[in-house]
């Protein structure tokens, strides 16, 4: 299963990606015979893995998702129906496949932001669609007379509403008279403010949610942390708040043998590189950096970025305060500190 998981679910969703590529690319376009033959050889290959993946699948879990059923439904299709090519509905599974990847985590924060605020944006969009009613209504009776083609009846008219309210005024449909015009620009601004409303909900909420996953993930480093595992949660808390979260790129210089030792590292994603006689490697969930602070000793090697990292920076002073509150933090830094040099 981890095998499963951890390499097999990754080219899965690789090739779903190609697979809808493939879909857009070959969308409408005529094929040479050559270029033709290819594109059906990779669909059919393509489908019979993900047949052999299914059914793998089916006998691991023992039970069908709702991801699974998409893939279900698009096999059928393939290979039975044909009826149109549903291969683009694959991309939630991709989504899914890369969903921790850290490229995607504030997709999945927004997400839940949507979802939390559920109720509130359907609030909104309640208000939003009484308004809708009430504008069609008004501009129907209006300009039924007039123009009887365009509102002559308020389902018509509630056509014209939606482009007016979401001020995209696609200019099929305008009223010709003044009370008319008059109501629609009036629309027209209201419907900025009315849209406007459930984005300002959505943005404060995502922010607060990103500041609380930034806060309960680099809470979730320092617990994990052997030095800081065993001080009280008031501690660890303490610690967090005086964290200053830093990314790096590749083969970037944290510093080098000889700088002033101003600050303790803890390594949240990503790795580096202690530049000794034999290179160490240190990845998430290592911390760097104390010996110096500790012995109030210049830096006795040179760190760089391996990968992009995020570190997590405690300046000295910081440290320092911190030592002095929670003794049992200085001896756990000495002890990482002689282990080091020793």
């Amino acid at each position: 299963m981890k095998f499963f998981d951890k390499y097999l679910n990754k080219f899965i969703g690789l090739l779903i990606i190609l697979n809808v590529l493939h879909q857009i690319l070959t969308s409408g376009y005529e094929l040479s015979d050559k270029n033709l033959y290819f594109s059906n050889i990779f669909v059919l290959v393509s489908f019979i893995i993900f047949v052999i993946e299914f059914i793998t699948r089916l006998i691991l879990e023992r039970k069908i998702s709702t991801l699974s059923a998409i893939d279900l439904i698009v096999i059928i299709n393939f290979f039975f129906l044909n009826f149109v090519d549903l291969r683009i509905f694959r991309i939630f599974r991709a989504y899914s496949i890369f969903s921790n990847h850290r490229i995607l985590l504030p997709t999945n924060t927004l997400l839940k932001t949507i979802w939390k605020q559920r109720l509130s944006i359907l609030g909104t969009q309640i208000v939003v669609f009484s308004l809708l009613l009430i504008f069609s209504v008004i501009i129907h009776f209006l300009e039924k007379d007039l123009q009887p083609e365009a509102f002559g009846n308020i389902l018509d008219s509630m056509w014209y509403g939606i482009a007016t309210l979401t001020t995209v005024g696609y200019g099929d449909v305008t009223p010709i008279t003044d009370l008319g015009k008059l109501i629609s620009s009036f629309a027209m601004f209201l419907g900025i403010a009315m849209f406007a409303l459930p984005a300002a909900i959505l943005a404060s909420a995502y922010y607060e949610d990103i500041q609380k996953r930034n806060f309960l993930v680099s809470l979730e480093a320092i617990t994990e942390i052997n030095l800081f595992s065993n001080l009280p949660i008031g501690a660890i808390t303490k610690i967090n708040s005086k964290l200053e979260p830093i990314v790096l790129p590749a083969r970037q210089i944290i510093f080098e043998k000889g700088d002033i030792a101003d600050a303790l590292y803890i390594i949240e994603f990503g790795s580096v590189q202690v530049e000794i006689e034999n290179p160490v490697i240190l990845g998430a969930g290592d911390f760097f950096g104390e010996t110096g602070l500790i012995s109030d000793a210049k830096r006795n090697a040179t760190i760089s970025v391996q990968e992009e990292a995020k570190l997590l920076r405690l300046s000295k002073d910081s440290l320092q305060e911190l030592t002095e509150e929670f003794s049992s933090l200085f001896e756990e830094l000495k002890l990482s500190a002689d282990n080091r040099t020793g």
